[in-house]
């Protein structure tokens, strides 16, 4: 051991006990001498931080960063150039093929020459000789098969799915569709032909007058055209002139092939154009009419004609009434046709036989089919024998209450079976737009046949076969197309998700009374309040404001029939891709609402004047074309306006016409037509002097204020406008096979787009047919504005309108 190092210990314990005991003596006591130092402390506990000091210089730069995340996208640069073409691929398999054969139903014969397409539509193809097509490349997806031909109703096959490189085969059988509809149930009225000699056997009257008026022939069987008729009457059959080929018919002969039984029904006239049979037994008639063309070709067409008693207007109704189907009764019972009886009971007089026949159903003495007349024995007590039933309504006090009240009620009025034939034993069924139907009663027919509507329908049938021709040119297709927004779709067109709209073409009516005429409702207000609902109502289809296809809306009024159809029937599309070449015919040949209205034509940033027309004339159309037909001569009384007149009937009323070279007149005198000494020029101006338009007007080519085709002359309005559309069309292109001016085959090709301007206006105020009639200061302006777009000058010499 080391004795220093212990005492070193020993005395720093002893030196700390010793300064204790120095310390606590130094309370009390001397101080004691100093001792030794004591050992070191240990450290001491760490102090406060102190400040930040001031930053030191700048340390040299540190190493490079890890690399960051990539920023957003920037805008795309421009396109570079395409690179080039690479290798031609292996052909791709994304089509399919659709083969098949097309034959005839009946026969099992391949059918040649049937159009064949998809819908939606790929390619279109025809068949062979064979019978059979092959559509190729038909891109993947489920299709239909529509196959057509004429004279053959339409073949369709649906949910055909075409995948990648399938070959699909259809066959179809097509069914023959109806044969050309060459005759038809023919309507027979005494005021429509009063020269006709059909009468009934042993000189049978449908209705006795003790008096009456004279020119009532009663000695006239009427008929309405229906193949629906009353037994004990008459149904007559008519042949058509021409055949579906647009052939004159030279030869007919009937055959009548079925009848009830009991029936001794012959027919008689059977090798005539216009044969009939007495349907003395209730049930099926059937005729086969065999007629022989011009060209001596064959052919024939059955008609199938149904007799029946009546059954009274209450069992129509039962159903029509919107319970089982729709509501037409409630329409119909605000009509004049529901009223008529009830509105002229107290104007009945012993000598008014004659109404009856039209203001109730089914009268006809002659027949026993349940008619008016029938129920009026049984149910009033009337005897024919001893007076006529107007004479009977006074003798026997007869009220309208009494006759409300009986049984012959159900066939007062103009009832349901009055338009659609008797129907008692089996619902009639028959309906039919053609006029007859109507002019059992109304004798407006004189005026129709002499008008452009009697040509209509299957009278002229390459119109009646277009689809887009049948809603102006059709009574069925006006209704259909034009009231209802039904799409026209032919009987042979029918598929089974789109049902036919129309009959077959050779079936259509023409534009007659109920193409313009709803025989269901009163369609205008009640202008007295004096008289029933209906009483004045004309019933029209349509009326008031009117929008053109131009885009132009009128106030048309009661001519909003007319302007439907007689409005250009090119839309404002249309009209813009003709200017721009992409259509090859301009205006349609029906611009007579554009120009009376002021409307249509291309104006080049002008306003055109319009005449006052436009404004004068409400009414629009029908204020002129159907004033009232003009008095040739007063007759006997020497005064216009009465029975006695003899009247112009070809011109104005139903017949639409202005003007018309008239042969022969209505004589009200003696009810039948009076030939003329010498044709006559009549033109319809009484409209234009009514209302103090004009004093005196004997033409309308009536004298203009100026010359406006710079001739040198001040000629008549028409003449002047006539001679515009010369010097235009002396600077339009022509049509090299006619010389005219150019109205088809019009493209970009061969005109400029201020030739095709100028021929829109051009054929806008030609196809109108007025000649400046209708807006003389429209048609003026139009035609010199063109001549002046067109050439870079106004029309020489002439004053501008």
């Amino acid at each position: 051991m080391d004795v220093r190092k212990v005492g070193t210990a020993a005395l720093g314990l002893l030196g700390t006990m010793v300064l204790a005991l120095a310390l606590l003596a130094a309370c009390t006591g001397p101080t004691g001498p100093a001792g030794t130092a004591g050992a070191t402390g240990g450290p001491g506990a760490p102090g406060a931080p102190g400040e930040r000091g001031p930053a030191g210089p700048t340390g040299p730069a540190g190493a490079a960063g890890a690399k960051g995340d990539t920023g957003p996208a920037g805008p795309q640069g421009p396109t570079g150039p395409a690179g080039p073409s690479g290798a031609v691929g292996a052909p791709g398999i994304s089509v399919g093929t659709i083969s098949g054969l097309i034959t005839d139903q009946a026969t099992g014969k391949a059918l040649p020459k049937v159009s064949i397409v998809t819908l939606p539509a790929t390619k279109q193809v025809s068949t062979d000789d064979a019978g059979k097509f092959e559509i190729k490349d038909v891109p993947t997806g489920v299709y239909a098969l529509q196959a057509d031909m004429a004279t053959y109703n339409r073949g369709f096959r649906d949910k055909l799915s075409v995948t990648a490189g399938s070959k699909l085969t259809v066959t179809m059988a097509l069914s023959p569709s109806e044969p050309f509809s060459a005759g038809m149930p023919r309507a027979v009225s005494g005021t429509r032909d009063p020269k006709s000699t059909e009468i009934l056997p042993d000189k049978k009257v449908a209705i006795t007058l003790t008096k009456g008026y004279g020119y009532q022939n009663s000695n006239k069987i009427v008929t309405s055209g229906l193949d629906k008729v009353p037994v004990g009457t008459f149904a007559y059959l008519a042949g058509k002139d021409h055949d579906g080929a647009e052939k004159k018919i030279t030869a007919w002969s009937w055959t009548l092939l079925e009848k009830p039984a009991g029936s001794q029904a012959a027919l008689e006239n059977a090798n005539t154009q216009f044969p009939r049979f007495l349907a003395d037994k209730a049930g099926r008639y059937e005729v086969e009419g065999a007629y022989t063309n011009e060209a001596g070709a064959k052919a024939s067409y059955n008609i199938e004609v149904t007799a029946d008693t009546y059954a009274g207007v209450t069992a129509c109704i039962r159903c029509h009434n919107g319970s089982s189907m729709p509501d037409v009764a409630s329409e119909w019972q605000q009509t004049r046709h529901a009223l008529v009886v009830t509105e002229a009971f107290t104007r009945y007089s012993k000598d008014s036989d004659y109404c009856f026949r039209c203001h109730t159903t089914g009268y006809d003495e002659t027949s026993n089919a349940g008619g008016f007349d029938d129920a009026a024995r049984t149910a009033l007590g009337w005897d024919p024998a001893k007076e006529s039933f107007g004479s009977f309504v006074k003798s026997s006090g007869l009220t309208l209450e009494k006759l409300q009240s009986s049984a012959a009620w159900e066939l007062a009025n103009v009832t349901c079976e009055s338009c659609h034939g008797p129907g008692k034993t089996a619902h009639t069924g028959s309906k039919s737009l053609e006029p007859g139907v109507c002019t059992q009663c109304h004798p407006q027919q004189q005026q129709w046949d002499a008008s452009g509507h009697a040509n209509t329908g299957s009278k002229e049938l390459h119109m009646a076969e277009g689809s887009s021709c049948v809603e102006c040119h059709t009574g069925e297709g006006f209704v259909q197309v034009k009231i209802r927004g039904k799409a026209p779709i032919f009987p042979s067109q029918a598929t089974p998700d789109k049902p036919a709209t129309l009959p077959e073409p050779s079936e259509m009516a023409p534009v007659a009374c109920a193409t313009c005429h709803d025989p269901h409702k009163a369609t205008e207000p009640v202008l007295d309040a004096t008289k029933a609902a209906g009483f004045l109502s004309h019933q029209l289809r349509l009326q008031g404001p009117v929008t053109m296809p131009n885009g132009a809306t009128v106030e048309a009024a009661g001519s909003a029939l007319c302007v439907a159809c007689h409005a250009n029937k090119r839309d404002v599309q249309y009209r813009a891709d003709y200017l721009v070449g992409k259509k090859t015919r301009g205006v349609h040949d029906n611009s007579q609402a554009d120009v009376f209205y002021g409307s249509g034509a291309v104006d080049y940033g002008q306003t055109f004047q319009n005449s006052i027309h436009t404004r004068r004339i409400k009414e629009g159309c029908i204020e002129c074309h159907m004033a009232a037909s003009p008095v040739l001569d007063p007759g006997a009384d020497g005064q216009k306006g009465t029975r006695d007149d003899v009247t112009a009937r070809a011109v104005g009323g139903h017949s639409w016409n202005m003007s018309a070279t008239v042969v022969e007149a209505w004589d009200g005198a003696t009810g039948g037509w009076k030939k003329l000494d010498r044709p006559a020029e009549v033109q319809n101006a009484g409209s234009c002097i009514k209302g103090g338009c004009h004093d005196v007007m004997t033409t309308f080519n009536r004298e203009s204020d100026a010359d406006y085709d710079g001739n040198g002359q001040r000629e008549g309005i028409q003449d002047e406008v006539k001679g515009l559309l010369k010097v235009l069309a002396a600077k339009l292109p022509k049509d090299t096979a006619t010389g005219d001016v150019l109205a088809a085959g019009v493209t970009d090709k061969n005109t400029t787009e201020a030739e095709r301007k100028a021929l829109w206006n051009y054929w806008l105020i030609r196809n109108d047919g007025s000649n400046g009639i209708h807006n003389t200061a429209f048609a003026a302006q139009v035609l010199q504005k063109t001549y002046k777009e067109l050439t870079g000058s106004n029309v020489p010499g002439a004053r501008l309108r």
